[in-house]
């Protein structure tokens, strides 16, 4: 999940002046094929493909909100470890941090903060905090990341917000909290 992160904070500059909407606080969001919706934060921009939602306010390298359902087979692709819609939040939770410390997305210096039982869109799940190092060649700037997890019929959905630690995790994180619980499951429309 952090290396889908990773690949947004690359990417989501160029974006921002091409398809990035304003949140309209009183709407739900939803991807096109994924089966979930969720009212982000106010005065915050955002972006949708098929599958997945990304939200920043102030740019994604200095927060950002991703929420997705990625396959079971592919969810911890560098770990190599695949789960099934019966995955325990406990299991999701030790593959999820397994699989930010492996492989060319692994996470420098990753320091398990928190790892406790949470709720995702009615669900059991977990909620993991990390904090670790970006690269040098990025800032190196210590960067925090929450993510919930629970496994359904369709993949792992995941639900993440990553910031660095100093000013912008802390001012974010309660209302990333607040649209994770705003999270529902939807039946996705048909093409």
């Amino acid at each position: 999940m952090i290396r889908y992160a990773t690949i947004l904070v690359v990417m989501l500059p160029g974006l921002a002046c091409a398809g990035w909407k304003p949140v309209d606080a009183s709407k739900p969001v939803s991807p096109g094929k994924a089966g979930f919706s969720v009212v982000l934060p106010e005065d915050w921009l955002y972006d949708t493909d098929s599958n997945s939602v990304s939200a920043s306010h102030d740019g994604p390298p200095l927060n950002g909100i991703y929420i997705q359902i990625a396959p079971h087979k592919k969810v911890f692709r560098d770990s190599k470890k695949v789960s099934t819609p019966q995955t325990t939040p406990e299991d999701l939770a030790e593959d999820f941090i397994a699989d930010v410390q492996v492989g060319p997305g692994a996470l420098p210096d990753v320091v398990v903060v928190s790892n406790e039982p949470a709720e995702l869109a009615g669900k059991p799940a977990f909620r993991v905090h990390l904090r670790y190092r970006a690269q040098e060649s990025s800032g190196g700037a210590q960067i925090e990341s929450v993510t919930l997890g629970t496994a359904l019929e369709s993949g792992v959905m995941l639900a993440s917000y990553r910031a660095p630690s100093i000013h912008f995790f802390g001012r974010w994180v309660a209302v990333f909290d607040e649209a994770a619980k705003s999270i529902t499951l939807i039946t996705p429309p048909k093409h």
